[in-house]
């Protein structure tokens, strides 16, 4: 009787086996990934890339790109138009709206589709959104680490009784809600740092700022966002050409905020976000929503892990030298 429970039980196991084996996707839940920009940005690049890592290939991933770093503002609407369109086509299990553009557009309607939604890259405080309110919402926040930066300058910086840091950001939405967020900040700790925050939208203003840098009084530059710059005829400006642009005419060293900007011929480092690990922490929320748990149970969060982040090169141009315990820390890039 044993010997007959057993093979039954064994048969059972080699059919659903099989059955596994030739309708591998029947079950595969389909995920619809927003993107308020596109796969060129890096940022786009490593967060999309943690979402296939961890989604796939139990389950199916699509994305559509909005596009709204290098397209005009007047533009926006009809790009989350037609997201909408492409989240209607696509009949998605879960949807993951990337950044704040996506969410500002396409929020209320999701939120009358009954689809979970896991969000990412927000810098809009979510109440100003209503996700709040939302029982089918959630996700991870956005914050630059400014103080954490700081205070690493602070370390690795020429002694002076005084430092002045220039912080630069484009104008795009996502650069005003970060550039609020750091001005709201309480620097009391660093009373010897002073920051200026200067949102420039045209490609003159930010090559007149950063070459008048040292002559306006600065030690250094944070090149934080600069993907949303326009030339003189209001075309968009190709965001590594100019990135390379600061780092080959900047009179003073120039740090970063986001891990996408530090390379050898661009920001020489600084204790960054990681768009590979805010991309992670929303692809296993979405995983545990598709595994069943509701997303009113899984509490947002704020990605504040960074990690230190240089080019040797870059160091070596500027004459800076990381303390050891910093340096055993230090991802290193080219």
């Amino acid at each position: 009787m044993n010997l007959i429970k057993l093979l039954i039980k064994r048969w059972r196991q080699i059919f659903t086996l099989m059955l596994a084996c030739f309708i591998p996707m029947a079950y595969a839940a389909k995920v619809v990934v927003i993107e308020s920009y596109h796969q060129g940005y890096t940022w786009d690049k490593q967060y999309y890339q943690a979402i296939l890592d961890t989604l796939t290939p139990l389950n199916e991933v699509n994305h559509f790109e909005m596009d709204t770093k290098r397209l005009p503002k007047n533009l926006h609407a009809k790009r989350a138009e037609l997201a909408w369109q492409f989240i209607q086509q696509q009949k998605p299990q879960l949807v993951i709206l990337a950044d704040d553009n996506a969410v500002n557009y396409l929020h209320q309607r999701l939120n009358s589709s009954q689809i979970p939604v896991v969000y990412l890259g927000i810098n809009m405080n979510p109440r100003e959104y209503h996700l709040n309110e939302y029982k089918r919402f959630t996700g991870v926040l956005e914050r630059p680490l400014l103080r954490r930066s700081l205070l690493l300058l602070q370390r690795i910086l020429p002694i002076s009784k005084h430092r002045k840091i220039l912080v630069l950001f484009d104008q795009s939405d996502t650069s005003r809600l970060a550039a609020e967020y750091i001005s709201k900040q309480q620097l009391s700790m660093l009373s010897d740092v002073e920051v200026e925050i200067l949102q420039l939208n045209k490609l003159g203003e930010w090559q007149e700022q950063v070459i008048a840098a040292k002559d306006n009084g600065f030690s250094a530059i944070v090149v934080a966002l600069y993907h949303a710059v326009r030339d003189d005829k209001d075309q968009s400006v190709d965001a590594e050409e100019l990135l390379r642009w600061v780092s080959a005419n900047t009179p003073v060293p120039n740090f970063g905020f986001w891990g996408f900007s530090v390379y050898n011929n661009g920001n020489i480092g600084g204790y960054v976000l990681d768009g590979y690990q805010h991309g992670k922490i929303a692809a296993k929320m979405a995983s545990r929503i598709l595994a069943g748990e509701k997303p009113e149970n899984i509490f947002p969060v704020t990605d504040d892990l960074g990690q230190f982040m240089f080019s040797r090169k870059g160091l070596s141009k500027w004459h800076l030298t990381l303390p050891k315990e910093i340096e055993k820390q230090t991802t290193w890039v080219e």
